[in-house]
């Protein structure tokens, strides 16, 4: 596979990215461990000042390691690590390249948001795990296969728009956020947000949340670090 040559991306061994790969290691096994991945799915995170992303490479999220990892730059070229990247890259390379402001991505096929793509329901938020969506819930990108070229990549990125999450006709979701500690706390949420809604339809319609309740509920006092260190406790004692 031949390299591509960016000197403003570092090597792939370079020290500075040693925290940065552990971190997105631990989230494809967090995720894994929460039962939203299974053999299939995959997170990545973008390299800090450079036009280039880390993610898994063609491997399931429970068995990533830091060997496991593959460097692209943002057209899909190899810069480092693992030589076989995931099937759906372009998810990343497309939507890091339209949205300045995401840092990390995470692609599953979570049932819940699986089963809400395919229903002429929509996912809104009614619990407060749902406060970082929109009042109308996620956009839903309706093209049908993997996301494995530029072009499908390109229309997933123009259906999440500048939304949090989007979710993929019969297939699964795609969240992104500022960093890989919120899109995995985003991902497990929205897997929560899907179970809750359906148990409430079962009993009638639900009352959802208004665009001012959730202005009231982003604008409490949080503690971010608690709900990562939470899951990281939870992989631990599997490992053990």
């Amino acid at each position: 596979m031949a390299l591509s040559s960016r000197p403003e991306v570092p090597a792939f061994d370079a020290s500075d990215l040693k925290e940065l790969k552990r971190t997105l290691v631990t989230a494809c096994r967090v995720l894994d461990r929460e039962g939203i991945t299974d053999g299939y799915g995959h997170v990545s995170a973008r390299v800090p000042g450079a036009d280039a992303f880390l993610t898994i490479a063609n491997v399931s999220p429970g068995l990533a390691t830091v060997e496991r990892l593959i460097m692209m730059d943002l057209d899909g070229k190899y810069l480092g690590g693992a030589e076989t990247p995931p099937n759906e890259w372009p998810i990343h390379a497309c939507v890091f390249k339209v949205r300045p402001d995401v840092m990390s991505i995470a692609h599953t096929h979570s049932i819940w948001s699986s089963l809400f793509s395919v229903l002429p329901i929509k996912l809104r938020p009614l619990h407060h795990y749902g406060k970082f969506l929109s009042v109308n819930g996620p956009p839903i990108y309706q093209g049908a296969g993997l996301v494995r070229t530029v072009e499908r990549g390109d229309a997933l990125a123009k259906a999440l728009g500048d939304e949090p999450v989007v979710l993929m006709r019969a297939h699964g979701d795609t969240v992104v956020g500022a960093s890989i500690e919120q899109v995995v706390q985003r991902t497990v949420r929205l897997a929560k947000l899907g179970e809750l809604t359906h148990l409430a339809l079962l009993h009638g319609e639900p009352r959802y949340l208004t665009a001012e309740e959730l202005e009231t509920f982003n604008a409490d006092e949080r503690f971010p670090a608690r709900g990562w260190e939470y899951y990281i406790s939870r992989l631990g004692k599997r490992e053990s």
